[in-house]
């Protein structure tokens, strides 16, 4: 896709995010930093932080580990390893805290099982959360990443819910 197509799509994707998230209970809010041409947050994060939502975004521990820092608009971002900004906040929340997890994807099945770019970052990250009180995950991609096979493994992050350009899909 070209960057006006990706721009135009993550709008589109970004408000009806926001439509969701503006009718649910929530505080605490983890939303990733785009990679390539993964949907943008920019919208999503100002609307957070505009109706005074604490933001999180991750960041790269040694031995490829993620936390979640504080997200401040604002405040200068540092690159890591792959050229995603990070947060220089030494404020941090445990993933079983957030209220609702907004991550990125490169596909999800039929199941909501989460395909990413293989390093397993979020899966190690969000294995530990309790399924009974466990924050709402959802997936921002684009139609074409929804996939009919069934790809998922045990240790995959699960989607709740996954917002496209065309479709909102709950899992």
């Amino acid at each position: 896709m070209s960057e006006s197509e990706i721009i135009k799509k993550s709008a589109n994707i970004q408000l009806r995010c926001i439509n969701y998230i503006n009718s649910v209970e929530h505080y605490n809010v983890l939303v990733y930093m785009p990679f390539r041409s993964e949907v943008r947050t920019n919208i999503l994060r100002e609307e957070l932080l505009s109706n005074k939502k604490e933001v999180y975004i991750p960041k790269i521990l040694r031995g490829n580990t993620l936390c979640f820092n504080k997200y401040i608009d604002g405040d200068d971002l540092v690159l890591n390893k792959f050229n995603i900004p990070e947060s220089v906040q030494e404020d941090k929340l445990l993933p079983q805290n957030f209220d609702l997890i907004i991550l990125p994807l490169i596909g999800v099945d039929r199941y909501g099982n989460r395909l990413g770019y293989g390093g397993g970052y979020y899966d190690r990250a969000l294995q530990y959360i309790n399924n009974l009180e466990k924050p709402k995950i959802i997936g921002l991609g684009y139609h074409f990443q929804i996939i009919k096979n069934i790809f998922g493994e045990n240790h995959d992050v699960k989607f709740d819910l996954v917002f496209t350009e065309k479709d909102i899909i709950s899992y």
